[in-house]
């Protein structure tokens, strides 16, 4: 049976995934972040409620017009970021379903974790979403001591930018499969259009979230965990810029979105050897593509 998994970070951005059969370490997150930025907003501090959310979706991908793809390889010559050029108009979310998991969000605490159902026509599938608010820390040795060896929170980055606050979201756990399925068996059972349900925590770090702030504007620091990941997928809208660039002695992505009222630029490297991808971005207009390049060098 072919499953998906969207996830909404920042902005409601959409992840899709896709493989046969569905195991959530080995299948689930061997294609996280498929059409993963596709509503993008970039700023952290614009997250609502600096939530990040998965939806397990049990049907296939919607199919998109792609013209050009960059992709950015490990050291085996394998890609592990793809950057699809398309024309397809970006998806509005919107309906009962928006606002119901708008309110469920300011319910919640720092630190929860849930599965969310929510039955009815604007959810066709039967997403069951995961979300979890995680928890802001403006400590850097604090933050330093949950993320472990994973990274080495800098203080400072090139430029002068100082370290303002951080956050980590989880990997989901291994049995989030049959959770999920059984929270829609059970809402069809009982006749609930919405059901909510807390998940059990899990220490396993996926994404790291680091904001740091100097006179130009903020830059953010972003770190994908590819421990159970084999590739991730952005897209390039037409008003987009994408290009290769070298970063530590490798290529690497930069990236220019337009968004309504501001320009988002980030640059994205991969660490074969730490099994992690770096994105740092911007969407201050005083910060240039050689000062997110110098920053990116040093991490």
């Amino acid at each position: 049976m072919t499953r998906s998994q969207q996830s909404s970070e920042w902005k409601r951005q959409l992840m899709d995934v896709v493989e046969g059969d569905f195991d959530v370490k080995d299948q689930v997150l061997q294609k996280l972040h498929e059409r993963k930025k596709q509503r993008e907003a970039i700023s952290v501090k614009k997250r609502i409620g600096l939530i990040v959310a998965a939806t397990l979706v049990l049907g296939g991908t919607t199919a998109f017009a792609a013209m050009k793809v960059y992709e950015l390889k490990n050291d085996q010559g394998e890609a592990v970021v793809r950057v699809s050029e398309t024309t397809e108009p970006e998806v509005d979310f919107t309906g009962d379903r928006a606002e119901i998991m708008n309110q469920i969000r300011e319910t919640l605490q720092p630190g929860a974790r849930v599965g969310v159902y929510i039955a009815g026509p604007d959810n066709p599938d039967k997403n069951v979403s995961f979300m979890e608010i995680p928890l802001v820390v403006t400590g850097q040795t604090e933050l330093q001591k949950k993320v472990g060896g994973f990274f080495e929170i800098p203080q400072e980055l090139v430029g002068g930018y100082k370290f303002v606050k951080g956050d980590i979201n989880h990997q989901l756990n291994e049995d989030a499969a049959a959770f999920f399925d059984e929270m829609v068996k059970d809402a069809e059972r009982d006749n609930k259009k919405v059901l909510v349900r807390d998940l059990p925590d899990n220490p396993k770090l996926q994404y790291l979230y680091l904001t740091y702030k100097a006179s130009k504007g903020e830059v953010y620091v972003n770190l994908t965990n590819f421990e159970n990941m084999k590739w991730i997928s952005d897209e390039a809208r037409p008003n987009d810029t994408v290009e290769k660039v070298t970063v530590q002695q490798k290529e690497a992505l930069y990236h220019v979105r337009k968004l309504k009222d501001k320009e988002a630029k980030y640059v994205q490297i991969y660490q074969d050897d730490k099994k992690r991808l770096i994105e740092v971005r911007t969407t201050a207009p005083d910060i240039t593509k050689e000062d997110l390049l110098k920053i990116a060098e040093k991490l």
